[in-house]
Parts: C-alpha cells; sequence; structure tokens
C-alpha cells in the first residue's frame, strides 16, 4: 500500500489467482471452496466491507506522510509473512481479526487478497449465473418475437 504524491489516492498491489493462494493454507482455501455460493457471496459483500473499514483509516491528505518514504512502497507486494493463519470455519471473524492484527501499512493489502481470493473462487459461479441469465433473456426474446409474428398475421 502506497499514497500518492498528489494526495488523492491510496492504492495496493493486485494479485492474481496464483499470487493470492500463497498467502492462504491449502486447507482454508478447500474450506473456502468447499462452502455454498450463497455462503460465499456473503463472506465477499463482508471482506468487501472490511476494505472499506480499512480504507477509511487512511488519510492521503495527511500532512505528516512521507512521500520519500511512500516512494518505497509503490509497487510493492505484500510480504508472505503477513499470510492468514490456517482457517476452516467462521472466515468472516478469523479474516476481520488477521487484518486488524497487521501493521497499519499492510491491512489494505491483506484485506484486498482475502476479498480478491474469494472473489476468485466465485468467479466460475457467477459466469454459469451470467449464462444462465442470458440463456434465459434469449429464449424470452425469441418468445416475444414469435408472439409478435402470430399477433400480425
Amino acid at each position: 500500500m502506497w499514497f500518492e504524491r498528489d494526495r488523492l489516492g491510496v492504492h495496493s498491489m493486485g494479485h492474481d489467482a496464483r499470487g493470492q493462494r500463497r498467502y492462504f493454507t491449502p486447507d482454508t482455501i478447500d474450506a473456502l471452496g468447499a462452502l455454498p455460493p450463497r455462503e460465499l457471496e456473503d463472506l465477499h459483500d463482508v471482506l468487501a466491507q472490511l476494505e472499506a473499514d480499512v480504507l477509511v483509516e487512511y488519510d492521503p491528505e495527511d500532512a505528516s506522510i512521507d512521500h520519500d518514504d511512500e516512494d518505497r512502497h509503490r509497487l510493492v507486494t505484500l510480504p508472505v509473512d503477513f499470510a492468514f493463519p490456517p482457517t476452516t470455519t467462521d472466515f468472516a471473524a478469523a479474516f476481520t481479526a488477521h487484518v486488524q492484527s497487521v501493521p497499519l501499512r499492510w491491512r489494505l493489502d491483506v484485506a484486498a487478497v482475502a476479498f480478491e481470493l474469494v472473489g476468485t473462487l466465485l468467479d466460475p459461479y457467477w459466469a454459469e449465473q451470467r449464462a444462465r441469465r442470458t440463456a434465459t433473456w434469449r429464449i424470452t426474446a425469441r418468445r416475444r418475437r414469435g408472439s409478435r409474428r402470430s399477433r400480425r398475421r
């Protein structure tokens, strides 16, 4: 995480699916993957709120920010030292406790990586739901078009 010199933003490095897994044990990832999609979506919402709460703690307009020091943290990924402890139940509480235990400098990154991992696990479900809605819409559109033709005759 770093503050921009323009005092307008706080930034965090994103991770791809492989990079996200570096911060979680395989047992935690398997337990998350075993959750039903509805529970994963609820956890995703909780983690989004956690990330927003962490962002509120940062003030990019704070005059005490040393921007030379901030430049050292620009585009630096989260150290693996801040990996999540093994968790197989009550993910929201465990993830929140871990985020709060991390130094302020890295809280946004830690919250973001948990949010990203759950989103990555939800991607196949969301793609399936989009495909289902699209197929339903196409069928409905065909029926409507077909019914219009029959009415005109």
